[in-house]
């Protein structure tokens, strides 16, 4: 669960939470494609504004089991420069799906194995409060081999 707050101060002061998300994500992984789905919920108790700088909501990067990173979202894709505001009821939640082909950004097939992939929310506010970091989210899986025999 993220935290985040208006007031922080270092022993013995009150913190004033504007808002309570979780923010976190799964995968579903076969042998052509990786389906991620990310998941923000409000678990606070009124509702919560969320502020977006672009059109882009979220963003991730995949990682092999060295910590190089093979595949970003966002790079090399365009966005709206436009404020997006989108509105979280208590108890209100909203997915985001990517598909991912297993390919670098250079168009090369990642090898199988074990990959990390780090994702963020990419909001600037909440309830017109400026978050100073995003939420983020990190999870592991396995990458099958790939199926040569069809291609």
């Amino acid at each position: 669960m993220i935290f985040v707050v208006r007031n922080h101060k270092i022993l013995n002061t009150e913190v004033t939470v504007i808002a309570e998300l979780n923010w976190d994500g799964k995968v579903t992984a076969d042998v052509d494609q990786a389906t991620f789905t990310f998941t923000v919920k409000n678990n606070s108790e009124q509702p919560i504004i969320l502020e977006f700088p672009t059109s882009q909501s979220y963003d991730y990067s995949v990682y092999n089991a060295q910590g190089e990173r093979v595949y970003h979202f966002s790079k090399g894709k365009m966005f709206l420069q436009a404020l997006q505001y989108t509105t979280l009821n208590k108890g209100e939640q909203i997915q985001f799906e990517s598909i991912w082909n297993y390919k670098t950004n250079e168009a090369e097939r990642v090898p199988a194995g074990m990959y990390t992939v780090n994702a963020i929310l990419t909001i600037r506010k909440i309830n017109d409060t400026l978050v100073h970091s995003q939420p983020s989210t990190t999870f592991e899986f396995y990458i099958p081999a790939e199926n040569t025999a069809f291609k």
